[in-house]
């Protein structure tokens, strides 16, 4: 849930820490050293050295002032981590928009590794792979039985060197060989683009990420080819990213000149003022953002600056509540390829809003868990009592919002709470059930190719039948699991709908498979007919 951005000045960083790990429970855990660089650093190695020569078992040193750090970035707040030369080196790929491979989403199954998807523009998609597809062999040897690990290690590489691999297919009887030369794969920011009934059109932002200004300006471009005249922009689940994406997301709504996002830091090089840029092609169209207790950092950067200029319409749920701003700091300040994130702002919306959540003397889980229980506006327009406690501030149009804790929606459209007896209160989790309906439409797609003459047909017609429904139920216990028609019944609405999902990627591909799950997303539906009702849109 970071926003990033990079140093732009030189940080002497000297890393000091207590960690609470040193410390008993029943000890007095005061600090009695003076309180300056030199005399706690020097407390530190005292401690460190005390360890290393006289613990009962030997100890990695590595290992205790990587602890230590943790220790000491937890009493700040928490946001602030350290990274190691891995996890830096992955953050690095997930936010630098591409790597080198070729070009597929994978998961391991009872240990065979399938093609969940293919990677539009690919090397993958070159050479015709499939959803569905089972990769047994890589490069002469078996890839049954392999992990996750094992299969990034196989398939990634640099650009231009050679993979062979063997395929099986459901319904083509003999395996066959293909050899893929590994390019670019971009790390996709929007995930979905697609047009909604009406000439609405929707586009999923997952991230903030290098390229994501590019990316929506290629969706946005795409969808007017198409007929937009709306748009449904959904940063659900968006965790954030990159500051400058945010400014640069913003600026394709708002004007030119206005201020986007303010920050403010004990260094004075963290204040800035972050304005709508210049020569950026403004659209004018009617927008509804859609959030949820998961938008947050870059997400709410754009979600307040739209607000508090009144420029869109907010819908869905109260976002997660993170107004702070982290900068990297790796070499040449820390040597070994490790890098600390670090808060050095906190970031303010063009009406003066400080939109972070209290984290003092609250757990990280709790922290967490307090994004979930927010309380908003209720269904009938009244003020909670949680939000007449938080500070009020004005949009550009006079409108009232409010500050320190998360953006609060203009309209508010919730989900209906429910346990999922049978999704999660048998496969413990999403991702599994998502699985056992991918293996699903795998198999039943090869008998019924007939449906892929005529996508808009299956998308308005197509219903999951009983037999779909007994063979999916034959399948699950046959994994092992049981299972009572009560649990089972109490998810039916979402079993149909993921079926369905997943036999549309397997038949078309993963817009295809979008536009079934845009059909069925009660939020989003509701969201869309805000620009008929909500006075804000229809005087646009």
């Amino acid at each position: 849930m970071s926003t990033l951005r990079k140093p732009k000045y030189v940080v002497l960083l000297v890393v000091v820490a207590v960690g609470s790990f040193l410390l008993g429970s029943t000890v007095n855990r005061t600090i009695h050293a003076a309180d300056n660089i030199y005399a706690s650093t020097k407390l530190l190695m005292g401690v460190l050295n005390l360890v290393d020569e006289n613990y009962v078992e030997e100890v990695q040193p590595g290992e205790l002032i990587y602890a230590a750090i943790d220790g000491m970035l937890e009493v700040l707040d928490p946001h602030s981590s350290f990274l190691s030369k891995e996890s830096f080196a992955e953050m690095g790929e997930r936010f630098s928009g591409n790597f080198y491979g070729i070009g597929i989403e994978f998961d391991v199954l009872d240990g065979f590794l399938y093609v969940i998807s293919v990677i539009a523009e690919s090397p993958s998609e070159a050479v015709g792979l499939q959803s569905g597809d089972r990769i047994v062999r890589i490069d002469g040897e078996s890839a049954i039985g392999i992990k996750h690990d094992e299969v990034r290690q196989k398939l990634r590489g640099e650009k231009g060197t050679r993979v062979d691999v063997t395929i099986e297919r459901p319904g083509v009887e003999e395996r066959f060989d293909v050899t893929i030369t590994r390019d670019r794969i971009p790390i996709r920011s929007v995930r979905s683009a697609i047009m909604l009934e009406d000439n609405t059109g929707y586009i999923q932002l997952i991230r903030f990420a290098k390229t994501t200004s590019r990316e929506l300006e290629t969706a946005l471009d795409k969808l007017q080819r198409d007929g937009m005249e709306r748009l449904v922009l959904d940063l659900r689940g968006n965790s954030g990213g990159y500051l400058d994406q945010a400014v640069e997301v913003s600026s394709k709504f708002i004007p030119e000149g206005h201020v986007i996002v303010k920050t403010m830091g004990r260094n004075r090089s963290s204040n800035q003022t972050f304005k709508s840029l210049r020569g950026v092609n403004h659209r004018d169209m009617p927008l509804v953002i859609l959030l949820d207790h998961r938008s947050a950092s870059a997400s709410e950067i754009v979600a307040g600056a739209v607000q508090d200029w009144d420029r869109g319409v907010i819908a869905g749920t109260r976002s997660f509540g993170k107004g702070l701003v982290q900068t990297l700091f790796a070499e040449p300040h820390l040597k070994d390829g490790s890098a600390l994130k670090l808060t050095t702002a906190r970031y303010y919306t063009p009406s003066g809003r400080m939109i972070q959540r209290d984290y003092k003397n609250r757990s990280f889980e709790e922290y967490v868990q307090g994004s979930f229980t927010g309380s908003e506006k209720t269904a009938d327009g009244e003020e909670s009592a949680a939000n007449a406690e938080r500070p009020e501030y004005t949009t550009a149009g006079g409108r009232t919002v409010y500050g320190d804790g998360g953006i609060s929606p203009d309209v508010l459209i919730t989900t209906p709470k429910r346990t999922y007896p049978f999704v999660l209160g048998k496969y413990r989790g999403w991702v599994p059930f998502d699985r056992a309906c991918f293996e699903f439409a795998n198999t039943y797609g090869v008998t019924r190719q007939d449906l892929k003459d005529d996508f808009d047909t299956f998308l308005n017609e197509f219903e999951v039948d009983d037999a779909m429904l007994a063979a999916f139920k034959d399948q699950v216990r046959e994994s092992g699991l049981s299972f009572t028609e009560e649990e089972f019944n109490g998810d039916l609405d979402v079993i149909e709908l993921q079926l369905k999902r997943s036999l549309a990627r397997n038949l078309w591909g993963d817009e295809e498979a979008s536009r079934v799950s845009a059909a069925g997303d009660e939020q989003l539906q509701q969201a869309r007919q805000l620009f008929y009702s909500h006075e804000m849109l229809v005087q646009q």
